[in-house]
């Protein structure tokens, strides 16, 4: 099972190998070094941390990832990990983003997925989860020798599309029923190495609120309600930070290092339930349930690889490495970067 000090234990490991690679590189160099151009390292990007730089007016940006959400273990109240049955969500989200302007970017990624539960009734195949639809407007752009990065502002709105309530089994659930507004502050910044080769970083912060206090729920749901169950869930809101870099290790090969932060508050689960299943008439019972706090870290290796400027391949895997009421989670990923 999924052990805490062996999820960090692989990702020190990784990041170990991309650091020493980076100083080989660096140190087989014996010919005076010249910098490469930002135009000549076309970076598919880390695995979440979202570009800040805007795509230039009238192109596309299209970048499918095949996602395995694989949970092996809980972490409760008090950091410390339990184990749980194995489960796997697999996911195909699609990014499709195209320039507005040169300083406005819009996007939406629709998503799609299934369930393999251990011990339990998986997902009646493929099902719609939510979608998103994202803009960002960048409000200052880094040029070479320039000590401000590339600044944005964005926000995205997250639509319900996906089923959570209702539910024959809970595998079928892939939805939150969640309307919610994510607010978001991103920069992106280029370091040129003693070697001439580019390291490029990112930071980005945001914050996530529902829309609604309150989110109908009835019957089997993604919250742990039974059927006959009939009420609502108050979500809560949820701030992230994460901070990534990026080496042009050759033309064609960049590893990337990424660690992660996310913070989700409480909500709450309320309502009546009844035993569909009794013919006594039993009266309902009021169910009120506070969910707690929760908050995780990962940290996220990955390799790029660049096969000219319109198209690029990376493949990694984001780790929790310590939680407080989340799941342990290895999810490994790959995406093709295309653009147009």
């Amino acid at each position: 099972m999924f052990k805490t000090h062996n999820a960090w234990f692989r990702s020190s490991v990784i990041a170990f190998i991309l650091l020493g690679a980076v100083g080989a590189s660096a140190a087989t160099s014996n010919d005076p070094p010249s910098h490469q151009s930002i135009s000549d390292v076309p970076f598919t990007g880390p695995l979440v941390a979202s570009n800040a730089t805007a795509l230039p007016a009238g192109h596309w940006n299209i970048e499918p990832y095949l996602v395995d959400a694989i949970q092996y273990g809980k972490y409760n109240d008090n950091w410390h990990q339990r184990d749980t049955s194995d489960t796997h969500a697999f996911r195909s989200v699609t990014l499709f983003s195209y320039g507005v302007t040169d300083r406005l970017t819009v996007g939406v990624l629709p998503q799609f997925g299934f369930n393999q539960v251990s011990g339990a009734p998986s997902s009646d195949g493929v099902r719609l989860g939510d979608m998103t639809l994202r803009a960002h407007y960048m409000f200052h752009k880094f040029h070479k020798g320039s000590k401000i990065p590339t600044m944005a502002l964005a926000v995205s709105e997250s639509i319900p599309t996906g089923q959570y309530d209702g539910l024959d089994k809970v595998s079928n659930g892939l939805g939150s029923g969640v309307w919610s507004t994510k607010i978001g502050f991103w920069t992106q910044d280029y370091f040129w190495m003693p070697n001439g080769h580019i390291l490029r970083a990112r930071f980005n912060i945001s914050y996530e609120f529902p829309n609604d206090n309150k989110v109908s729920v009835n019957g089997r749901s993604i919250y742990g309600t039974d059927p006959g169950f009939s009420g609502s869930f108050n979500p809560a809101n949820t701030f992230t930070a994460n901070a990534s870099v990026e080496y042009s290790l050759t033309r064609h090969w960049a590893p990337a290092l990424e660690i992660l932060y996310s913070y989700t508050g409480s909500g709450r689960i309320s309502g009546t339930a009844h035993n569909i299943s009794s013919n006594q008439g039993l009266p309902h019972t009021t169910v009120r349930e506070d969910t707690r706090s929760s908050e995780h870290f990962e940290v996220n290796p990955a390799v790029e690889y660049l096969f000219n400027k319109r198209y690029g391949l990376i493949v990694g895997a984001q780790i929790t490495v310590a939680g407080r009421n989340t799941g342990a989670v290895v999810t490994p990923q790959a995406a093709l970067n295309m653009f147009f």
